[in-house]
Protein backbone atom coordinates (compact mmCIF):
# COMPACT_ATOMS: atom_id res chain seq x y z
CA UNK A 1 0.00 0.00 0.00
CA UNK A 2 1.42 3.35 -1.16
CA UNK A 3 2.09 5.96 1.93
CA UNK A 4 0.15 8.92 0.11
CA UNK A 5 -2.28 9.26 -2.89
CA UNK A 6 -1.59 10.85 -5.98
CA UNK A 7 -3.20 13.84 -6.08
CA UNK A 8 -1.12 15.83 -9.28
CA UNK A 9 -4.54 15.68 -11.26
CA UNK A 10 -7.15 16.20 -8.56
CA UNK A 11 -9.42 19.22 -9.44
CA UNK A 12 -8.88 20.45 -5.90
CA UNK A 13 -5.74 23.59 -5.74
CA UNK A 14 -5.12 22.80 -2.19
CA UNK A 15 -4.66 18.96 -3.43
CA UNK A 16 -2.99 19.80 -6.20
CA UNK A 17 -0.62 21.63 -4.08
CA UNK A 18 -0.40 19.33 -1.23
CA UNK A 19 0.73 16.77 -3.90
CA UNK A 20 3.74 18.83 -4.77
CA UNK A 21 4.51 20.58 -1.45
CA UNK A 22 3.16 18.61 1.58
CA UNK A 23 6.56 16.50 1.76
CA UNK A 24 8.50 18.10 5.10
CA UNK A 25 11.70 17.52 3.05
CA UNK A 26 10.27 19.54 0.28
CA UNK A 27 10.06 22.53 2.63
CA UNK A 28 12.96 22.13 4.45
CA UNK A 29 15.30 21.96 0.53
CA UNK A 30 12.69 25.36 -0.15
CA UNK A 31 13.98 27.20 3.61
CA UNK A 32 17.34 26.10 2.63
CA UNK A 33 17.28 27.56 -0.99
CA UNK A 34 16.09 30.88 0.44
CA UNK A 35 18.52 31.11 3.09
CA UNK A 36 21.40 30.97 0.45
CA UNK A 37 21.98 27.17 0.23
CA UNK A 38 22.25 26.39 -3.27
CA UNK A 39 24.44 23.53 -3.37
CA UNK A 40 23.55 19.56 -3.08
CA UNK A 41 26.29 18.87 -0.48
CA UNK A 42 25.04 22.22 1.45
CA UNK A 43 21.06 21.33 1.18
CA UNK A 44 22.26 18.24 2.49
CA UNK A 45 24.47 18.89 5.71
CA UNK A 46 22.12 21.88 6.29
CA UNK A 47 18.46 19.39 6.01
CA UNK A 48 20.49 16.31 7.52
CA UNK A 49 18.90 14.07 4.32
CA UNK A 50 20.20 11.17 2.89
CA UNK A 51 22.05 11.83 -0.21
CA UNK A 52 18.99 9.35 -2.29
CA UNK A 53 16.48 11.56 -0.04
CA UNK A 54 17.95 14.62 -1.31
CA UNK A 55 18.39 13.89 -4.94
CA UNK A 56 14.74 12.41 -5.04
CA UNK A 57 12.99 15.25 -3.54
CA UNK A 58 15.67 17.63 -5.94
CA UNK A 59 14.07 15.70 -8.96
CA UNK A 60 10.37 15.93 -8.00
CA UNK A 61 11.20 19.58 -7.18
CA UNK A 62 12.86 20.62 -10.15
CA UNK A 63 9.66 18.44 -12.68
CA UNK A 64 7.45 20.17 -10.52
CA UNK A 65 9.29 23.82 -11.71
CA UNK A 66 9.98 24.87 -8.15
CA UNK A 67 13.92 25.10 -9.11
CA UNK A 68 16.09 24.56 -11.98
CA UNK A 69 20.19 22.54 -11.47
CA UNK A 70 22.73 24.86 -12.20
CA UNK A 71 25.67 22.82 -12.89
CA UNK A 72 26.17 19.00 -14.06
CA UNK A 73 28.47 17.47 -11.31
CA UNK A 74 26.14 16.42 -8.45
CA UNK A 75 28.36 16.92 -5.00
CA UNK A 76 28.33 20.61 -7.04
CA UNK A 77 25.57 21.01 -8.48
CA UNK A 78 23.89 24.15 -7.94
CA UNK A 79 20.07 24.60 -7.38
CA UNK A 80 18.39 27.91 -8.54
CA UNK A 81 14.29 28.42 -7.12
CA UNK A 82 12.23 29.30 -10.29
CA UNK A 83 9.23 31.72 -10.00
CA UNK A 84 7.35 29.19 -8.61
CA UNK A 85 9.43 28.49 -6.31
CA UNK A 86 10.02 32.03 -5.02
CA UNK A 87 6.29 31.70 -4.82
CA UNK A 88 6.31 29.58 -2.11
CA UNK A 89 7.75 32.05 0.54
CA UNK A 90 4.95 33.15 2.41
CA UNK A 91 4.39 29.22 2.75
CA UNK A 92 7.41 29.16 4.91
CA UNK A 93 6.19 32.19 6.28
CA UNK A 94 3.12 30.86 7.40
CA UNK A 95 4.48 27.68 8.72
CA UNK A 96 7.37 29.85 10.74
CA UNK A 97 4.58 32.18 12.16
CA UNK A 98 2.24 29.12 13.55
CA UNK A 99 5.62 28.11 15.30
CA UNK A 100 5.47 31.81 16.85
CA UNK A 101 1.89 31.20 17.61
CA UNK A 102 1.92 27.67 19.16
CA UNK A 103 5.31 28.68 21.23
CA UNK A 104 5.85 32.45 21.24
CA UNK A 105 8.80 31.99 23.69
CA UNK A 106 10.63 29.47 21.46
CA UNK A 107 13.70 30.97 19.09
CA UNK A 108 11.26 30.66 15.99
CA UNK A 109 12.43 31.85 12.42
CA UNK A 110 10.35 35.36 11.94
CA UNK A 111 9.61 37.38 9.11
CA UNK A 112 11.55 41.10 8.90
CA UNK A 113 10.34 43.72 7.02
CA UNK A 114 10.88 47.76 7.00
CA UNK A 115 13.22 46.55 10.20
CA UNK A 116 9.53 45.23 12.13
CA UNK A 117 8.56 42.06 12.82
CA UNK A 118 5.49 41.11 10.93
CA UNK A 119 2.55 39.61 12.25
CA UNK A 120 1.65 38.52 9.09
CA UNK A 121 2.76 35.45 6.62
CA UNK A 122 2.76 37.32 3.61
CA UNK A 123 2.26 41.42 3.84
CA UNK A 124 4.44 44.08 6.03
CA UNK A 125 2.24 45.88 8.56
CA UNK A 126 4.37 48.67 8.86
CA UNK A 127 4.78 49.29 5.55
CA UNK A 128 1.86 47.20 3.51
CA UNK A 129 4.49 46.05 1.53
CA UNK A 130 4.32 41.98 0.37
CA UNK A 131 7.02 39.44 1.90
CA UNK A 132 9.04 38.85 -0.97
CA UNK A 133 12.35 36.57 -1.44
CA UNK A 134 13.95 40.06 -2.43
CA UNK A 135 13.32 42.15 0.33
CA UNK A 136 12.61 39.74 3.44
CA UNK A 137 14.73 38.72 5.59
CA UNK A 138 14.32 36.40 8.48
CA UNK A 139 15.12 36.20 11.82
CA UNK A 140 15.48 34.05 15.04
CA UNK A 141 15.89 34.74 18.65
CA UNK A 142 18.84 34.65 19.78
CA UNK A 143 19.87 33.47 23.10
CA UNK A 144 18.87 36.94 25.24
CA UNK A 145 15.23 37.14 23.16
CA UNK A 146 16.87 39.69 20.34
CA UNK A 147 16.33 38.46 16.76
CA UNK A 148 19.21 39.22 14.43
CA UNK A 149 19.41 38.45 10.67
CA UNK A 150 19.52 34.88 10.36
CA UNK A 151 18.48 33.93 6.74
CA UNK A 152 17.76 36.86 3.62
CA UNK A 153 16.26 36.80 0.74
CA UNK A 154 17.84 36.97 -2.81
CA UNK A 155 19.15 40.30 -3.37
CA UNK A 156 18.31 42.02 0.47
Amino acid sequence: MPLRSDWSSATCPIARSADVLADPWVLLILRELFSGRTRFDQLRDATGAADSVLSRRLTAMTEADLVEREDSDEARSGYRLTEAGRETLPILHAFARFARITDPEGPWGLTVRCGEVSESADWCATCAAPLDADSTRWARRSMGGEPFALIAGHTA
